[in-house]
């Protein structure tokens, strides 16, 4: 039987290769550290980078506010592009559980895969104090964004994100 583009059930779209792609990459890098000393800020910055590219496509987003945020700047309105991008990379990260909620749990697991040493404690510390701060909100892209803002706002110079 010949497989032909119109009945390859394994034949993937361009942006879904692509996604895939990153998402590869990412894992390759989130897993290489567990075999040496774990990720150095350089890792982490292209792991940034990574997820970045990986979920800015997928929404309405502008660089400059990508930016910012990745500095620890919120103060500017988000808009549900910006809150769902968020939760892209928190899904690319592993810190969602299965219905898209974002777990506290999972991230304190994920930190010592993905964070260089210097970020992992002040992570830890952060995470602990603003683990409530998306109970108020219902939408799951709220959510993250809202714990990430807090996190931000709790310790802005040992903040990053993609």
């Amino acid at each position: 039987m010949r497989l032909n583009e119109s009945t390859s059930a394994s034949r993937c779209s361009k942006s879904t290769c692509r996604c895939m792609s990153y998402q590869l990459a990412l894992a390759l890098l989130l897993l290489l550290p567990r075999f040496c000393d774990g990720v150095n800020m350089q890792q982490f910055i292209q792991s940034l980078d990574m997820m970045r590219n990986g979920c800015m496509p997928k929404f309405k987003v502008q660089v400059d506010q990508l930016d910012r945020i990745r500095d620890g700047d919120f103060s500017f309105e988000p808009d549900q592009d910006l809150q769902c991008y968020m939760k892209c990379v928190a899904q690319l990260a592993g810190t969602l559980t299965k219905k898209g909620e974002f777990s506290v749990s999972k991230a304190q697991a994920q930190m010592p895969i993905i964070l260089p040493a210097e970020l992992q404690e002040p992570a830890k510390v952060a995470l602990n104090h603003c683990k409530d701060a998306q109970k108020e909100h219902k939408d799951t892209c709220a959510k993250v964004y809202y714990i990430s803002k807090c996190m931000a706002d709790f310790d802005r110079a040992n903040f990053k994100f993609p």
